[in-house]
């Protein structure tokens, strides 16, 4: 089958090239029945742009690039569907790259997104600290908004959730159950971990309860493996302190999910002797025996308020005129046998 070009669409519509380009970039020249037709027509015809021969006419090409450091969870589909959502609305193609929780992954496809000459990219990175001369030097070109982990230095929107809130009310839900000893698993050189530590630290502080610096452990969230080892570990170490904790609550979706399946393993009860709740937006948390409590975050919207901020960047003549914004959004709880029983 021939492939479709602009100059068959043309031929086959009896219309010039020009009105068909101009119809499928949404020109304010071209009516809109035409604009519909055509685009129908191309639609329906399979008609896929020339993206380096419109970057070299208009210097744009059309697509927005996500970087983000895994895509192993239900967190990371939710965020990447709204993205897609708004990105397509806007008539922005999308390309993904999984970083993997490398930093040097992180440089490649960041290095990767300028290759292609993206418009734009939504940034999450692994940590504070991570490529951050890199990006700070693709700034200055290319637009970039930053979600999920936004305690990044860059002057940019940035789009999260309140994630100390969030911590904090999942501590005031284990005290409000009678779990007073609390244990917080988070992951090593994570770009989430600080503030949701500090929720942690603040709600004991707002309680009056005095913190266990045993109870706060860190976990190696590079590979599956190495994140189930140190769960396993960490967990006898913990239930072996001369006064064990009775609840965890864990900082992101991975922790938080294989937890349960660590304790299981370890015939720990749940909620008996561990209550756990944590941040996680499975939607298989009802399903899991016992059915998981719950931080969630509102993925969808992140998603597409980050590719909106984005767009409204790259369509601003004057970028130096932009306020910054750090929009952090509400998180939810939801209660399940895991802490209630």
């Amino acid at each position: 089958m021939a492939k479709t070009t602009l100059k068959s669409l043309a031929q086959a519509l009896n219309m010039s090239v020009s009105t068909v380009s101009k119809a499928l970039n949404d020109s304010y020249e071209i009516s809109e029945v035409t604009k519909k037709t055509v685009q129908e027509f191309a639609k329906k015809h399979n008609y896929q742009p020339n993206v380096h021969a419109k970057f070299l006419k208009t210097g744009k090409t059309n697509t927005i690039g996500v970087v983000l450091p895994k895509m192993t969870g239900s967190f990371e589909a939710q965020i990447l569907a709204g993205m897609q959502k708004a990105a397509s609305a806007h008539h922005y193609r999308t390309i993904i790259m999984n970083t993997m929780e490398n930093e040097e992954l992180e440089k490649l496809a960041l290095q990767s997104m300028l290759d292609k000459s993206v418009d734009g990219i939504l940034f999450c990175p692994i940590h504070e600290e991570s490529n951050i001369d890199l990006a700070k030097q693709i700034l200055k070109t290319t637009p970039i908004v930053v979600f999920d982990r936004t305690r990044y230095p860059i002057e940019t929107h940035k789009v999260g959730v309140l994630n100390t809130d969030g911590m904090y009310n999942a501590c005031k839900h284990l005290w409000d159950i009678g779990r007073r000893k609390i244990a917080i698993f988070c992951g090593a050189r994570q770009g989430i971990t600080t503030e949701r530590l500090s929720g942690y630290m603040e709600a004991h502080r707002d309680f009056q309860i005095s913190v266990t610096p045993a109870y706060i452990v860190h976990c190696n969230v590079k590979s599956l493996v190495d994140l189930q080892d140190d769960l396993e570990t960490h967990v006898k170490n913990l239930l072996q302190l001369p006064v064990p904790p009775n609840a965890i609550v864990g900082v992101a979706d991975s922790i938080t999910t294989h937890l349960l399946g660590i304790l299981a393993k370890l015939e720990i009860k749940v909620p008996e002797t561990l209550a756990v709740i944590g941040f996680a937006n499975t939607d298989l948390g009802l399903s899991l025996n016992p059915s998981l409590s719950t931080i969630r975050q509102p993925t969808s919207e992140i998603g597409e308020i980050s590719v909106n901020k984005l767009v409204e960047i790259m369509q601003k003549k004057n970028r130096s005129q932009i306020e910054w914004e750090d929009i952090k959004l509400p998180t939810s709880i939801q209660l399940r046998r895991s802490t209630i029983g």
